[in-house]
This record gives structure tokens, sequence and C-alpha cells, in this order.
């Protein structure tokens, strides 16, 4: 027996898709919007890959920064705080600025501008290029919170196998989300 196809539901499949994957698109968007308007940045996460911050932090803990409100800006930092910034004369593989994860040890001015001096509390001292000078726009944010350990896992899993990995569960999302096709019987008379 032919059964035979019903466009206006397959039709009707498509567009229950397509709204699925608007609304997916949302929520991700909104999320965005909603950690950038908490935590003044669309990227507060940051994975520690050294030990010069150790016991405090230690390599493969994540450290939330903020950098939106009065007590997180550049000029009201103090010594003591932990910031995230990015050295003026140490570059990554790639010729971008390395970003350090370090403690206030001083805070001056040079040429009437606030200028910030940081040491990793396992270093013995502060290293030039890397820990000073740190200018305004040198400083990405403070760190509010650190969630041991998880970090490990996206220094294992590095690009491009992290965005396949990402593409998999969204694409899984999706599927499981799509209307279901019902199974007729077969009838016969």
């Amino acid at each position: 027996m032919v059964i035979p196809i019903d466009y206006k539901n397959i039709s009707k499949m498509k567009k229950n898709t397509i709204y699925s994957i608007i609304a997916i698109a949302i929520i991700m968007g909104g999320g965005l919007l909603i950690i950038h308007t908490f935590f003044g940045s669309f990227n507060p996460f940051y994975v520690v890959v050294s030990g010069s911050m150790i016991p405090t932090i230690n390599i493969g803990d994540i450290v939330i920064i903020k950098n939106n409100s009065f007590d997180t800006s550049y000029n009201n930092l103090k010594i003591g705080d932990i910031i995230v910034f990015r050295a003026a004369e140490a570059k990554t593989d790639d010729g971008k600025p390395k970003v350090i994860v370090h403690r206030i040890s001083d805070i001056g001015t040079i040429f009437e501008k606030k200028v910030v001096k940081t040491k990793g509390d396992a270093n013995p001292y502060s290293i030039p290029g890397i820990d000073f000078p740190i200018f305004m726009e040198n400083y990405v944010g403070k760190v509010e919170y650190v969630i041991p350990k998880i970090g490990t896992i996206s220094m294992i899993i590095t690009p491009p196998i992290n965005y396949i990995i990402m593409a998999i569960i969204i694409g899984l999302l999706i599927y499981s989300i799509r209307p279901k096709k019902v199974e007729h019987e077969n009838e016969t008379l």
C-alpha cells in the first residue's frame, strides 16, 4: 500500500524547525546580553594557564571578571585586588598581547596618568613589561569569582575541536526539539 506524502505536514515541520533555530539564537543572544550587562564584558571568563598565582588561583581555574561597576573600574582599583590585564610587552605566538591574572602590588602615576603594578602571588618580584606598567587601556577587569579546575576541560579541548563539539551539541538540540513525524499503521480495507 502506498501512503501519500503529506506536504502540508512537511512544510509545518520545516517552519517549526526554523522557529526552533530562531528561538535558540534569541536565547543565546539574550544570554550574551545578560552576561555583558552584569559583568561589563561579552567574555568575562578566563582560564588560568600558569602557576604564577598559586595558591590563590591554580592552573585550570576559571576566573570571572567584572568591569562595569564603580568598585571594579580602573580608577577605583586598590592594592591587593586581583585583576586581568593585557601585558604591554609580552605577546602570544600570534602576536597578540598576553592576558595575565595577577595581584596589584603598587599604584602610582607616570606623566600624570594612573599606572598599576602587579605581581603573581608565586612570583618573587614584578616582571617589567608584564606586570608593569599597566594603564587603563591594558585593564580588562577585576576578578570577582574563581571556579576551581573547570577550565582544565577547555585547556584540553582546543579549537577547532571545541567548535565542532559545540556545533554537534547545537545540532542535537535542534534535532531533539523538532516535531516528530507521526507513523501511520498499514490499514487494509
